[in-house]
């Protein structure tokens, strides 16, 4: 068997083997020809990370280590290589340090799944390694070893582990260095998880005190998101009002950036406390940071205020946290764009919270909202018109939100795209009788601007995607007016997108405006647009029958199957004598569509077509034959060896 190479070429099984398994070493004078034999992937790749002199190919086996290590250690009894990634944490390439730094997770999983093969117990060796990285000199190795300690950490079982851990956190959080404070900070966070709410509170929550009152602001910045942190673990003990606290006093800072990150991180802290606690909490906090002096701290907090709002549920959100977030609608000036872009975008989760109950203490900002002089406001609207119309049902969705559909329908094009994406979900929360008022503005949306240009497609593909689904709530008799002569018109579409997507639904459309008898695929509107499908199947221009076969093949699963082979799969079996590869080609995709339906695949004539094509003399349509003969038996390979998919 043979497989097709780069280029076009094709190389034999054993060839293919060698090219997949070669040990490329770049072209340089300096490159060293390492001994491989007799050694393990581990020991391999170990020698290529301490002797290899070809950056990249030594960066390539630093970067394998995680992997292969796990793989050495779950088949074999090899011990793990400490001594290796100790040298690795030093190296001179900062790219290297990184790559261990990053691999920290995996390894520290591989020792978990052979702690019963290791001699020794490698925690504390480990933890080395991460802590030696967070003392880094380089931002990216500094990162990617605060994000991987916490997870070294979960390596702890005995007193001398966990002592040596804290320890060291303790030093990382009473540096002299303001970096390594920052990254102490951090990790403190991430380790409460870790450490338990007993240890939090007894060992975290004084070094989080200390840090809060730190001279330098970044560190206060980091200490409010582990202050947020800790307090997950903490949540339920008596000792989280210490976190509570330090939020307070870190709230009240002197600098606006650490205040900011307060803004930022309030609604984080109800994960510690129960709602009620943590709702007269919030208050306080809320009305003091968004009447900040400082318009970056109160652009936070009010930027935050509809997740705030989210949190807090309807019973426990005052009218003082609605009327500032109504406000954010009416801001105007430099920040108004920002802050009416968050009203708009937590617009529908506030009202879900508020419920229809208290609709009309928002109702003004929503429409305020849609009638920003931002566009960004308002297709962040238009694109959850429809989540709001559910929320409020059909009521008051005809009385407030209709209007408002009819404008973004007439907007910009990046508008109303946002309202034409969830048509269908939109109709099918307004009253029936107002569907139809409004199915107008289908026709207008499909019609190009002119015969010359092709216009806005990407809208006219968006409207076409939603015809299957609006077949499905309108009645029969406006789907005959309607919706089959828009679908039929869109099969003709300038753009070709526009056409794909009509006939991925058009099966739809028509199956679902049926009354589910043999006479409706012969009469009426659906029997013309029948006729005027088939028609395409002896159209002088190939692009039509390439489209008519198509339409055949997407027609399985969403249409009548005994309509299907009565109707349309003799004209569709006549193309395989055409005299247009591209027309055989998508024959050949098409009957492997169908083939996969017993009732399909057990047709003399669908068989005879298969084969024919098999044996086309055009390659590509030949192969199209094998490659659907193949995804019968699928197979997922790595390169070497193909595993079939149970």
């Amino acid at each position: 068997m043979s497989y097709e190479g780069v280029g076009g070429g094709f190389r034999d099984e054993p060839e293919l083997l060698q090219f997949a398994t070669e040990r490329y070493v770049e072209a340089e004078a300096s490159a060293v020809d390492l001994e491989t034999d007799g050694l393990t992937d581990l020991q391999l790749c170990a020698q290529y990370c301490r002797e290899c002199t070809v950056s990249v190919q030594r960066m390539f086996h630093v970067r394998s280590l995680g992997r292969v290590c796990a793989d050495a250690l779950r088949v074999g009894a090899e011990p793990f290589p400490l001594d290796l990634l100790e040298d690795l944490a030093q190296d001179d390439d900062s790219e290297v340090r990184q790559s261990v730094a990053e691999q920290l997770g995996v390894l520290t999983d591989a020792i978990k799944i052979s702690r019963r093969k290791q001699e020794d117990d490698l925690a504390l060796g480990l933890l080395n390694v991460a802590f030696l990285l967070v003392e880094d000199d380089s931002d990216g190795v500094v990162a990617a070893a605060e994000d991987a300690t916490a997870t070294v950490a979960t390596l702890c079982t005995t007193g001398e582990e966990w002592a040596f851990l804290i320890s060291r956190v303790e030093q990382l959080c009473r540096c002299e260095e303001e970096e390594i404070r920052i990254s102490g900070s951090k990790i403190a966070g991430e380790l409460a998880e870790v450490l338990g709410a007993e240890t939090t509170a007894s060992t975290l929550a004084p070094l989080l005190t200390e840090l809060s009152k730190d001279d330098a602001l970044q560190v206060r910045e980091a200490t409010v998101r582990a202050t947020v942190r800790a307090g997950e673990t903490m949540r339920g003990t008596g000792a989280v009002i210490q976190l509570f606290d330090i939020f307070s006093s870190l709230a009240n800072d002197p600098v606006w950036s650490v205040r900011k990150a307060c803004a930022d991180c309030l609604v984080g802290l109800s994960k510690s406390v129960g709602q009620d606690a943590f709702a007269a909490f919030a208050q306080e906090i809320f009305e003091t940071l968004a009447n900040d002096v400082s318009l970056q701290v109160r652009t936070g907090m009010l930027e935050n205020l509809g997740p705030l709002i989210a949190e807090l549920g309807r019973e426990r959100t005052s009218e003082s946290l609605v009327d500032h977030f109504v406000s954010m609608a009416e801001s105007t000036g430099g920040s108004a764009s920002g802050l009416q872009l968050s009203c708009a975008f937590a617009m529908p989760g506030v009202a879900l919270t508020l419920g229809r109950e208290r609709w009309a203490e928002i109702r003004g900002a929503y429409d305020m909202l849609a009638h920003s002089v931002h566009w960004k406001v308002r297709r962040s609207l238009a694109c959850s018109l429809h989540e709001v119309a559910r929320i409020l049902g059909s009521e008051l969705a005809e009385a407030d939100l209709v209007p408002v559909f009819q404008e973004m329908l007439g907007d910009a094009d990046e508008v109303s795209i946002g309202v034409v994406n969830n048509l269908a979900a939109f109709m099918r929360e307004i009253p029936p009788t107002v569907r139809l008022d409004h199915l107008h503005v289908l026709a207008r949306i499909a019609t190009p601007k002119s015969d010359v240009t092709i216009g806005n497609w990407r809208l006219r593909a968006a409207m076409t995607e939603q015809l299957g689904d609006l077949s499905k709530i309108l009645p029969a008799s406006a789907n005959e007016e309607m919706t089959i002569p828009l679908a039929l018109r869109l099969l003709k579409d300038p753009a070709s997108a526009v056409r794909e997507a009509c006939i991925a639904v058009i099966g739809s459309v028509l199956q679902n405006s049926s009354d589910g008898s043999s006479s409706a695929w012969r009469s009426g509107q659906i029997g013309r647009a029948m006729s005027t499908i088939k028609l395409m199947a002896t159209n002088q221009h190939w692009a039509d029958r390439q489209a008519y076969v198509r339409i055949c093949g997407a027609f399985a699963g969403s249409f009548n199957d005994n309509v299907l082979i009565e109707e349309l799969l003799p004209l569709m079996l006549m193309t395989v004598d055409d005299n247009v590869p591209n027309v055989r080609s998508e024959l050949a995709k098409s009957l492997a569509n169908l083939r996969t339906k017993d009732i399909f695949a057990e047709l003399p004539d669908v068989s005879a077509a298969a084969e024919a094509l098999r044996n086309d003399p055009d390659q590509d349509v030949s192969r199209h034959c094998v490659i659907a003969d193949r995804s019968k038996h699928l197979e997922f390979s790595t390169g070497l060896r193909a595993t079939p998919v149970k």
